[in-house]
């Protein structure tokens, strides 16, 4: 939860699924406090980085207009 002066509180981190992928929303500050180089706050971004990571699979793609890429 973050807050404004004012008393005004919202969300500032959540996460959505999108078809086959993960959102990670987050709001820690602004860029003009220091708040991004806190170190649980750079433990969320990495841990939200690996939880919204695609999963390979190695089945079909689902979408007709994309050609797989085979490695030579």
């Amino acid at each position: 939860m973050g807050w404004y002066e004012g008393g005004e509180v919202f969300r500032t981190g959540c996460t959505f699924h999108r078809g086959n992928g993960r959102i990670f929303y987050f709001q820690p500050g602004h860029e003009t406090f220091p708040i991004f180089y806190n170190e649980n706050v750079q433990t969320i971004i990495k841990n939200a980085v690996r939880w919204a990571a695609p999963v390979r699979r190695d089945a079909e793609l689902a979408c007709p207009n994309v050609k797989r890429v085979h490695n030579v």
